[in-house]
């Protein structure tokens, strides 16, 4: 099993590291604009391996990610302070289009994983400059914006992420919802858990208060350390676990849908994606996901591609 990363920024060796302590592959191939920096993160990485899973560890330049099972996009401008994610689309929208070329050229029986801003914008533009069937290009989407979504709820809650099931779905930014009307802790509807709630002390869960912590938590992040790195390279690497053990496994990633990448979820398996999960929402929540969509359209066209 081979993985190439391209674009070996802070998330770019986090997302490696990540991948290193899962133990997922036999090849792990970095590649940089930058060479030495590629070349000093696989380095150190490899030292890493002699604690782990033995894994051969090398940057390298395109022609390197031949027979690449798995190619991870990171590269492209990051996001500022006060900056948006879809502020970041003409920025990225041609680092893409040329690296896509090359995983067509070099890598044509991969699957892509593009974590690169707007990620939905940009999963797009690997999808159509690849060529590939959209099964096979997979964008990180709402995946940590669900995990973020979970794990505030197990806090406030005083229970396992593990047991809740709430998705945040839509645009990987601004415009993205909370699946509200379907979301559970261990079965039960999230608003009958809470009116049950045994404690004295009862936490006052404030579900839209959650979310805007969630919907914001980027920002606050890029704030106070520049860059948000160590949960999407989780995301990521457990996106890649599901890819190389097929395991069916649910997320949110982005894919497509009505001819547009956008956060839903989706089942996992060895052959990327599988199938989109149809799940219910209501009018509000519908209408909130068709504007969302419809904002990544905007953006779409603005490319031209």
């Amino acid at each position: 099993m081979k993985i190439s990363i391209i674009g070996i920024g802070r998330v770019g060796s986090s997302t490696a590291f990540a991948i290193v302590n899962k133990a997922l592959v036999e090849e792990l191939v970095l590649i940089d604009m930058n060479k030495n920096l590629a070349e000093g993160e696989a380095l150190d990485l490899l030292h890493a391996s002699s604690f782990h899973k033995r894994t051969v560890i090398r940057a390298g330049d395109y022609e390197d990610i031949t027979g690449s099972n798995i190619i991870i996009i990171t590269a492209g401008a990051a996001q500022k302070p006060g900056e948006t994610r879809l502020d970041l689309v003409l920025k990225n929208a041609k680092i893409i289009q040329e690296i896509s070329q090359n995983i067509k050229k070099y890598a044509p029986n991969s699957i892509v994983i593009n974590i690169t801003n707007p990620v939905d914008v940009m999963s797009y533009v690997a999808w159509k400059t690849t060529g590939f069937e959209s099964n096979r290009v997979i964008g990180t989407g709402t995946i940590l914006d669900t995990a973020r979504l979970r794990a505030l709820i197990g806090y406030n809650c005083g229970i396992s992420p593990m047991s809740i099931h709430a998705y945040i779905i839509g645009e990987h930014g601004d415009s993205e919802l909370a699946v509200w009307s379907s979301a559970m802790i261990g079965g039960v509807p999230i608003t009958n858990f809470c009116e049950d709630c045994p404690f004295e002390q009862k936490c006052n869960l404030q579900l839209e208060e959650i979310f805007e912590e969630v919907k914001n938590s980027a920002y606050k992040i890029i704030e106070k350390k520049g860059a948000t790195n160590y949960g999407i390279a989780s995301a990521t690497a457990a996106l890649a676990e599901a890819i190389i053990k097929n395991e069916g496994r649910v997320f949110t990633p982005s894919v497509l849908v009505d001819n547009v990448y956008i956060g839903y979820p989706a089942i996992i398996n060895k052959d990327g994606i599988e199938r989109i999960v149809n799940i219910s929402l209501n009018e509000e929540e519908n209408e909130k996901f068709e504007v969302s969509k419809n904002i990544i359209k905007e953006y779409i066209e603005k490319i031209n591609i």
